[in-house]
């Protein structure tokens, strides 16, 4: 039978073309959600992990570790002069201690880095060398790294050098502890590097050096902070407190420990050697590789492996989509076939060998289809995530194809084939010869194929519905998913009951088009199962591209809604004890500032039975900053008598002590830990607060030290490369150091742009749906004009001309294409929603959101509808451009 397969493929290739490229499209989605995986895994490692991206394994404080296991980190790891006991397990060529020093960086007056350096110091990090400059993500653009043992050498990011004016050779000062009083080290600028993807390095300016700078600035930094005793005047207490400062800061803190390996050694066995070290010296940490660390960290900030799953369902949903398309079209191939097949039967071939036949010409172009389509999706994702990273705040986007996807996808393609065709074969060998040579009946509601097909279809698809209800409602993502593909396996097996009639509703509008408009309606729904076969591909197509966009929109909705409720500030600013409005004032002028509002002490109260410092607001103003409130909060932020709250407060009231007593006010509970509590300026009069001024550094009666602070919200426009800039700008125009400028909108940001360059991609598969439409709508509308020869070119000899019999097959691929990019649009934003709900309802239930809506992408789904009709009313192009060119003699002539 091989050899049968193979004389078919080499006599009749063009037989085989549309199933050709209806396998390279399906494994072309496959291989895509596959390889938008792994460039996500490995954009994330840029981003989320770029710190140690390059290393063999990681070393990171446990979860639930307390803010000393990084110290003892640290101590565990060592220095290069002095290694500590990580170093010394076997396999271990090096374990760097990720640690950073706070300075700043003197900013030139200039801007040129050759004239007088003005008053402005910006905030920076600096991190030592490893003996292996490997593991230092960030590529050297120019020069090179400091020289051993050198104090007054640093390696600055790109990005800083070209702000401040300087290059390699060029003079900055570093101040130690960032303070106006802290003693200048002058030092040259040896190498630039490229700008860290990390997060956390956001907003500071990015320095590395020898450890004996790292040594040095810690000694200016005891310099600037201790007094000098040197007449032995500081009483013995003193003198402890002096010890106790010195000791906190020459202390180090390691975020984590990159390790690189001796050649040879074996990754899981020193991975485990690793942590039997660190338990054996108390260290609460975990051993992990990259990879693995940068999804730990993402599950960490976000509370959930949310991207793991949506990925995963991706997959999922692109595996199915794959297997639809490859099963419709092979099945149309072999139904077209069916006479040939029969004759084969009736000069003796066996149904075993029949169904070897077929199935060894569906491997064949199962193994074809699935390295081109590899080839395609790795071109087509490759170019994408290319364009993406070239543009703004998406520079960490990385393309990255793994064997195993590349394997995978190849593999399903062919199974995928054999298994589509291995059903219409058999379906094909259980009739006789003679009852296969004779027209195929089409299930309808009046015959026994349609019965079944009735019963099948509307099991299929009440039980997948209530699967995906039920997997929706419990957060559980498997049985959504599983139930989401039955009840659309169900729609399609039911389409040819309800496409047909339909199409010939909606065909009453092609009634103004005269004969040719109404002979396109009858045609469309007199054969039923030709109708659904046209239609199925473009409903697959469409259901999918529907969802995605649906979904994709939602999760940006949904995860900025997380955000803004988590973290609904986006930035605070520490002022000085007599800041006040003027400062407000100046930084709430600045571009890149929505909203800022002032925040002055006001009182104490006991959160979590620890006294805090209680802040009076303007409401007005606290209402434009604060966001992401629950509902119902958000409309009693700021009334009298009412106080706002982080969310470890849970009792109903609060009791407010100033200075001229105490008041309860009812709560106004946020999703946020992170939140200090804020009354109105007018209920702080009332507990003694004098508005206009700082209220000095003591708030109420706690003796709970506090300074004003600002809260901003940033302007629409921010980025994540535009972030460092409005931190300093921010900070100059408040007359504070850049340390004082916190907040988590570089963590939002990031989210964001990592979920809008996952969109772009997904977004760019709509082209590949439009092909689907394409190969799925031109191959059964030339098998509609084969079949119809004869009464076409009757319906010319009567007198249709050649543009009516035109008109007439594209205004029947056009009700078809818009029927089925209706029906795909609506099923897709159903199953958008309900995967959306699934993915995020836990995340959303912790914000106080029952529900999560789907936000329906309304232009996107009114395109998809203009696209499909286009696109089958270019497929109609070459069939009837065939149909035309045949003598109405000719046609009749045909049997």
């Amino acid at each position: 039978m091989l050899t049968l397969a193979l004389s078919q493929l080499r006599d009749q290739p063009r037989r085989y073309v549309s199933v050709l490229l209806a396998i390279v499209i399906g494994v072309t989605f496959l291989a895509s959600a596959l390889l938008v995986g792994s460039s996500s895994t490995a954009s994330l490692r840029n981003s989320l992990g770029a710190t140690y991206s390059r290393a063999d394994l990681v070393i990171a404080p446990a979860p639930d570790a307390g803010f000393e296991t990084r110290e003892e980190l640290a101590a565990a790891a060592g220095t290069s002069a002095e290694p500590g006991p990580l170093q010394d397990v076997d396999g271990v060529r090096e374990a760097y201690p990720h640690v950073l020093t706070p300075v700043g960086v003197k900013r030139p007056a200039d801007r040129q880095g050759a004239g007088t350096w003005g008053p402005t110091t910006d905030y920076a990090q600096v991190a030592s060398v490893p003996q292996d400059p490997s593991l230092v993500p960030e590529d050297l653009v120019a020069g090179r790294y400091p020289a051993a043992g050198s104090a007054s050498e640093i390696v600055l990011d790109e990005r800083t050098a070209r702000d401040f004016g300087l290059d390699v050779g060029s003079g900055t000062f570093l101040m130690s502890g960032t303070t106006a009083y802290a003693p200048g080290r002058k030092v040259t600028v040896v190498g630039l590097a490229e700008v860290s993807q990390d997060p956390n390095a956001i907003g500071a300016i990015q320095v590395r050096g020898d450890e004996a700078l790292t040594v040095q600035l810690t000694a200016d930094s005891l310099v600037a902070a201790l007094p000098d005793d040197a007449a032995g005047a500081l009483s013995t207490e003193e003198q402890a407190a002096e010890a106790e400062i010195a000791e906190a800061m020459t202390a180090r803190y390691a975020e984590h420990v990159l390790v690189r390996l001796e050649p040879g050694a074996n990754r899981d066995a020193v991975a485990a050697a690793l942590q039997d070290a660190a338990d054996a010296e108390g260290l609460a940490v975990t051993v992990a590789t990259p990879d693995v660390q940068a999804q730990r960290q993402m599950a960490q900030m976000t509370g959930s492996d949310v991207f793991v799953w949506v990925l995963g369902a991706f997959a999922a949903i692109a595996l199915l989509v794959t297997a639809l398309v490859i099963a419709n079209t092979f099945s149309v191939l072999v139904a077209q076939r069916s006479r040939d097949l029969a004759l084969q039967r009736a000069l003796g071939a066996s149904r075993r060998q029949v169904r070897g036949s077929v199935l060894a010409e569906a491997g064949i172009v199962g193994l074809a289809g699935g390295v081109l389509g590899v080839a395609v999706a790795c071109g087509l994702v490759a170019v994408l995530v290319a364009w993406g990273a070239t543009n703004e705040g998406f520079g960490f986007l990385t393309f990255e194809a793994t064997s195993r996807d590349l394997i995978v996808s190849i593999a399903v393609g062919v199974l995928l084939t054999v298994i589509a065709s291995s059903s219409a074969a058999v379906a094909a060998t259980r009739v006789s010869p003679l009852e296969a040579m004779r027209p195929r009946e089409d299930a309808a509601l009046g015959n026994r194929a349609g019965v079944v097909r009735l019963v099948a279809g509307a099991l299929l698809l009440v039980a997948g519905a209530a699967g995906l209800v039920w997997g929706a409602a419990n957060v559980n993502l498997g049985v959504a998913v599983a139930g989401g593909a039955l009840s659309f396996v169900g729609v399609l097996m039911l389409a040819v009951l309800f496409v047909p009639a339909v199409v010939s509703v909606m065909g009453r509008a092609a009634r103004p088009a005269g004969v040719p408009g109404r002979m396109a309606r009858l045609n469309a729904v007199r054969n039923p199962g030709r109708t659904a076969a046209t239609a199925a591909a473009l409903l697959i197509g469409t259901t999918l591209v529907a969802m995605m966009l649906t979904g994709g929109r939602t999760a940006q909705v949904q995860m900025d809604t997380i955000f803004r409720a988590e973290f609904p500030v986006d930035l605070q600013v520490g002022l000085a004890a007599d800041g006040g409005a003027a400062e407000r004032d100046r930084v709430a002028a600045l571009d890149g500032v929505g909203a800022a509002v002032l925040l002055l002490p006001a009182g104490t109260a006991d959160v979590e039975d620890n006294p805090a410092a209680v802040y009076a607001a303007d409401p007005t103003q606290l209402r434009e900053v604060v966001a992401g409130l629950p509902v119902g909060e958000a409309e009693r932020l700021g009334e009298p008598g009412t106080v706002l709250v982080p969310n470890t407060v849970e009792s109903g009231t609060l009791t407010v002590s100033g200075p001229e007593g105490s008041r309860q006010f009812d709560t106004v509970l946020s999703a946020s830990s992170a939140l200090v509590p804020v009354i109105s300026l007018e209920d702080a009069r009332a507990l003694g607060l004098e508005p206009g001024t700082g209220a000095g550094t003591t708030a109420g009666s706690g003796e709970v030290e506090a300074t004003p602070q600002l809260w901003l919200q940033a302007g629409e426009n921010i980025t994540l490369d535009g972030l460092q800039e409005l931190n300093t700008a921010v900070a100059q125009a408040a007359g504070v150091n850049q340390e004082q400028v916190s907040g988590e909108l570089a963590v939002r940001l990031l989210f964001t742009v990592i979920i809008d360059g996952m969109l772009m991609v997904v977004t760019a598969l709509l082209a590949v749906s439009v092909l689907i439409a394409l190969i799925g709508v031109a191959n059964t509308l030339s098998l509609s004009a084969i079949e119809r020869t004869r009464e076409n070119s009757l319906m010319r000899a009567l007198g249709l001309t050649r543009g009516g019999l035109r008109g007439m097959l594209a205004l029947e691929a056009v009700l078809i294409s818009g029927v089925a990019a209706l029906i795909g649009s609506t099923l897709g934003t159903v199953y958008g929603g309900f995967g959306a709900h699934t993915v995020f309802g836990e995340m959303a239930a912790g914000i106080g959101q029952s529900v999560v809506w789907p936000a329906v992408p309304w232009p996107e789904l009114g395109l998809i509808v203009l696209v499909s009709v286009a696109a089958g009313l270019l497929a109609s192009v070459a069939p009837s451009r065939r149909a035309v060119r045949l003598s109405p003699v000719q046609g009749l002539a045909t049997t």
